[in-house]
């Protein structure tokens, strides 16, 4: 076979975590591309800061005369250890790649947007109990039980506006069980491998530099939530340098780079360096669900949804539900026909940047927003369509001009800057579904499949005790549903809706709930006997 050559020197090592199992990075079935972008060849060893001088030299676009600078200034003095840690740190960024994405963003900035954005309708609705809900769930769980499923979940982010600095993961919404987001998400997936008669999904649960140990640490604290630790694998988010509006990277001190995490699209890039999709490969996984951890109700591997996407045949799916009110903060799926190729491309426009006009416009004949198919990061693909997005395909990323810390090489000293001076570039998830040649756009429901824990509680929206209300009355829906009872308590009023919990052990989307249940207002099912807690 004919070796590929990357354009990238290699990258530091893979930082890919499978627990109770050896780490020696052998592939026995993976194709040069992988190979290259997992950084197999290359020595480890520091280069001198001659050596890197002439990298930086070297590199494509602005000269990067501060780095220069810098290495000058280390170079004019005794000072041996700070010129080594300037060194090793030039070395650990993707300095190559990340020149080369700054340079097709800011073309991607600068071009101009052609083409009319058009609406997107769903191709598919889920609706519990009908034949096709029926027939897609038992595809999905087939799918499950056959091992070709595989559930990525994106857990990078830290809980700083819910008053943490832990993962987001780690945050307890204040459900009767005191159950964290993870708690839930591994139990949910453990009870999807009992429902498909088989283990569950392995689990590749994406961390950030910020998050990463103490995820891992909560994890095996809890005993992975009862799944097996190999199946259990954890993969780190990566950075990207920021630059200077003329595409200089920015230097924060002698023995650091100013860097950012490159945004939850960098999870294609992160896939295949850190050896994700080689073991998808080497586990012979077909289809994968995506999701974020801050959605309380995600149904993690959602066997109904995958079902829909395989029998469709589609490279890419995504679950949506309709806006809450016009002008909600979510973005929507839209399609646009690329002047060029003439193909119909799928987008996700974000709410800031869709004028209000089409954020309210309605239907004539419906009466319903034309742009409502919310974009609650719910993912599916296939995985021959992740590999060319993780291996085959260079996402532009998104600009985002922000105040960035600076070096002074003269002084030494770390500036502050008041008003934004760089760039921080970040990819979004969703970027690569304008790359599938088929998209399945799937109708979900507020009210099963969205709970977000983005601000703090009390906020009135999209906070734990909005969350938590969703849970508890749809749980409660489960047992009514099925003819039971939830009782009400006197002290919240006669029109309180009932509310419960009902853990993921003993229900994963309401199945097995007896007709005959009767449970107290606000209690935790957290065994089948606690339907009858009341008698």
């Amino acid at each position: 076979m004919k070796r590929i050559l990357s354009p990238y020197p290699p990258p530091p090592p893979t930082t890919m975590i499978v627990p109770g199992a050896a780490h020696d990075g052998a592939r026995d079935d993976l194709d040069d591309r992988v190979r290259l972008i997992m950084g197999c060849a290359g020595s480890k060893s520091a280069p001198s800061p001659r050596a890197t001088r002439a990298r930086y030299e070297a590199l494509p676009g602005a000269p990067q005369r501060t780095i220069l600078r810098a290495l000058d200034a280390c170079a004019a003095t005794t000072d041996a250890a700070r010129a080594a840690a300037l060194s090793a740190a030039l070395r650990a960024v993707e300095a190559e790649r990340a020149v080369d994405v700054f340079s097709r963003s800011k073309e991607e900035a600068t071009a101009s947007t052609s083409g009319v954005l058009e609406p997107v309708k769903a191709d598919c609705e889920i609706v519990p109990g009908s034949d096709d809900a029926e027939r897609w769930r038992a595809l999905g769980t087939s799918v499950a039980r056959e091992g070709k499923l595989a559930v990525v979940l994106l857990a990078g982010g830290q809980g700083t506006r819910l008053g943490s600095s832990n993962p987001k993961g780690m945050y307890d919404i204040g459900l009767p069980s005191g159950k964290s987001l993870f708690e839930l998400q591994g139990a949910r997936l453990a009870k999807l491998g009992e429902l498909a008669g088989a283990k569950p999904p392995v689990w590749y649960v994406m961390t950030s530099p910020f998050t990463h140990d103490a995820t891992v640490a909560f994890f095996k604290s809890h005993d992975y939530f009862g799944l097996n630790a190999r199946d259990v694998i954890f993969f780190k988010q990566g950075t990207l340098p920021c630059f200077t509006e003329d595409g200089e990277i920015i230097l924060k001190s002698f023995d650091e780079v100013s860097e950012a995490p490159d945004g939850n699209g960098g999870i294609y890039a992160a896939l295949a360096r850190e050896g994700v999709i080689a073991d998808m490969k080497r586990r012979k996984i077909e289809h994968v669900y995506a999701y974020c951890v801050d959605n309380a109700l995600v149904q993690v591997g959602d066997p109904t949804f995958v079902g829909c996407c395989v029998e469709r045949k589609c490279d890419a799916g995504a679950k949506v539900i309709a806006k809450a009110y016009p002008t909600e903060p979510v973005g929507v799926f839209a399609t646009r026909v690329n002047e060029t190729t003439g193909k119909k491309e799928y987008h996700v426009v974000e709410y800031s940047e869709i004028p209000e006009s089409l954020a309210t416009a309605k239907d004539k004949k419906t009466g319903e927003l034309k742009f409502n198919a919310a974009n609650i990061a719910l993912h599916y693909y296939s995985f021959d369509f992740l590999s060319r997005c993780c291996l085959d395909i260079k996402l532009p990323h998104h600009i985002a001009r922000k105040k960035i810390p600076y070096l002074d090489v003269e002084t030494g000293a770390t500036v502050s800057p008041t008003a934004p001076n760089g760039i921080k570039l970040e990819a979004f998830i969703f970027d690569t579904y304008k790359y599938a040649d088929s998209v399945c756009v799937v109708q979900g429901d507020r009210e099963r499949d969205f709970a977000p824990v983005k601000n703090a509680e009390g906020a009135g929206k999209d906070s734990p005790d909005t969350a938590r209300d969703l849970i508890l009355r749809l749980h409660a829906r489960w047992i009514t549903d099925a003819g039971g009872k939830v009782a009400r308590d006197p002290k919240y009023g006669r029109r309180d809706p009932p509310r419960c919990e009902i853990l993921p052990s003993v229900s994963y989307a309401g199945e097995n709930v007896p007709p005959d249940a009767d449970v107290p207002s606000r209690a935790c099912v957290a065994v089948v006997d606690d339907f009858h807690r009341t008698r």
